[in-house]
């Protein structure tokens, strides 16, 4: 089954990368990785891959099925070419390649840029194979190839995240560069974690999906540290282009139904892949998690055409509940408000102060019109909901910014400094606050208000302390800091990850009270429970 191809991104267009096969819209299927581990089978792959159809899910867009680690033999030929494990796969790669095109579905492949494939000991990955295993995976039939970093630097070591050779592209390039050169469409899915720098950057260039993260597992806390990963890929995702959050968890038993609800509406309205890792011939499979999987207009959001991955507008750390924001087609836009607290509670959304004056609103989830909408909503949510409205006729406004203070310009107290960026970077100010530990501090003074009270502020900053290693226990990619107006209450938030290092600015927009008319206001920021705060770039003041 042929991809369909679009051109590498223009930004990228002077580089030595292969021009790889993408699909337009980000990819939707199934992995067995999540549900099997590294022992998957020929008729595991089959009987999951006949659901896809029974259920109705491949006529929605769920159109390939991948077989993750484990199907090898420990062997190479004679040649060198990948042999299946005749136990498991007693058919082969052409005979599995051919059933799931008599099926319609795309055919998933494997491998790794390592020595030995993630989960085993001996398995053969591609490292150094990238000719022939390209060749292999073409005559096989592949449409796909989920490219994984296992073993990168050793045949001992199955995960290196520190090294500069487990974090370089340059492996990843290499079978771009190998797969352009066969004769077969294969989408090309970079499994490299997000470790080191500008991972957006290269894998963009390279790759029709990239995975930003440590794994996921079945638990909700690595549903928050993910989503505070993806904030910033928005940069990078495009037509042909996708930051990966990872296999969905929908169907495992491991979420409540308003949870998978949650975790299926954050990875669609950010243009993630859509890949189930459910059994989906078992009787464990819910009706409700099916039901949740074959929602068209929350699929719509994730397959609109123009793209675009949607944007953290407002966090309310204390409060624990987030806006997203995101562009769709036909000028409309999808509003996500995600709570993820484990309780219910009523929320105010000033649909002003995010610059939409008024529109039309519709509930994908319940599948009724709100109608038209305008000024502050109340909006009930229920324990960790993610409430999605699709808003069209909209009618746009402005806030009014009165001031921008740099970091050049704060009072700095115990350790924090003003640091000078490389490359004209700390946009834009070019310096940041750095080093905001315990006792430390960054206050701005002389602030502009128009009126009294509670204000929109746009905090630019620094954070790259992303969780890997931690990702297995409470890492959640966020930094702490605590923020003052004018000696009053002091607040506490999470600053997700800013973008692809320690000098690329994020901003993030929260509302805070307690200003005063006039232009003696003062902002004090500082670490919250004596951990490192994120770094300080500047601060933007809304009315």
């Amino acid at each position: 089954m042929a991809a369909r191809i679009v051109p590498l991104l223009s930004a990228f267009a002077g580089l030595s990368y292969a021009r790889t096969v993408r699909s337009p819209t980000p990819p939707m299927g199934w992995n067995s990785y999540n549900s099997y581990s590294c022992s998957p089978s020929e008729d595991k792959i089959k009987a999951s891959a006949r659901s896809l159809v029974d259920l109705g899910l491949s006529s929605l867009g769920y159109n390939f099925a991948t077989v993750d680690c484990g199907w090898p033999s420990r062997d190479r030929d004679s040649e060198g070419r990948l042999q299946w494990n005749e136990t498991l796969f007693p058919s082969g790669g052409k005979a599995l390649g051919d059933y799931l095109h008599g099926l319609g579905l795309g055919f998933g492949l494997y491998s790794g840029a390592g020595y030995l494939q993630c989960g085993s000991t001996d398995l053969p990955a591609s490292l150094d194979f990238e000719g022939i295993d390209a060749e292999s995976f073409a005559e096989w039939g592949g449409d796909s190839l989920k490219y994984d970093n296992c073993y990168a630097t050793s045949r001992t070591v199955m995960v290196d995240a520190d090294s500069a050779e487990a974090q370089s592209p340059a492996r990843f390039q290499r079978m771009a560069d190998t797969l352009e050169a066969v004769d077969r469409d294969i989408q090309y899915f970079v499994c490299q974690w997000g470790i080191g720098t500008d991972v957006g950057a290269w894998a963009s260039a390279i790759g029709n999906t990239w995975r930003i993260s440590n794994d996921i597992y079945n638990a909700w806390r690595s549903i928050w540290r993910i989503t505070n990963q993806v904030v910033p890929y928005y940069k990078r995702t495009t037509v042909g282009a996708f930051a990966d959050m990872d296999m969905l968890i929908v169907g495992l038993n491991a979420l409540s139904v308003e949870e998978e609800r949650f975790h299926f509406g954050m990875w669609a309205i950010n243009k993630s892949p859509l890949i189930i890792g459910a059994v989906l011939n078992s009787p464990m499979l819910s009706k409700a998690s099916v039901e949740l999987l074959s929602n068209k207009e929350v699929i719509a959001i994730n397959q609109d055409s123009l793209a675009k991955q949607a944007q953290l507008v407002r966090r309310y750390t204390e409060e624990e509940w987030d806006i997203w924001l995101g562009e769709l087609s036909g000028d409309r836009k999808v509003l996500g408000i995600a709570n993820w607290k484990n309780e219910s509670q009523s929320i105010e959304v000033d649909l002003g102060s995010l610059g939409i004056f008024s529109a039309t609103a519709r509930d994908v989830w319940t599948a009724t019109d709100v109608g038209s909408v305008n000024g502050v909503q109340n909006i009930a949510l229920a324990g960790h909901e993610m409430k999605l409205w699709v808003l069209s006729d909209i009618s746009l406004t402005s806030l009014r910014s009165v001031g921008y203070y740099s970091a050049a310009g704060a009072t700095l107290g115990g350790s924090a400094r003003l640091v000078g960026c490389p490359n004209q970077e700390c946009q834009p100010t070019g310096q940041k606050i750095g080093e905001i530990g315990s006792g430390a501090s960054a206050s701005f003074h002389s602030i502009s208000a128009v009126s009294s009270g509670k204000k929109v502020v746009g905090v630019d900053f620094v954070n790259y302390d992303y969780a890997f290693q931690t990702a297995w226990g409470w890492g959640s990619n966020t930094r702490n800091m605590t923020i003052t107006v004018n000696g009053g209450t002091q607040k506490r938030w999470a600053f997700p990850l800013s973008g692809g290092d320690w000098w690329e600015t994020g901003r993030l927009s929260i509302e805070v009270d307690g200003f005063v008319a006039g232009g003696n206001n003062s902002i004090t920021f500082r670490s919250a429970d004596g951990t490192w705060a994120p770094d300080l770039v500047g601060v933007e003041v809304f009315g």
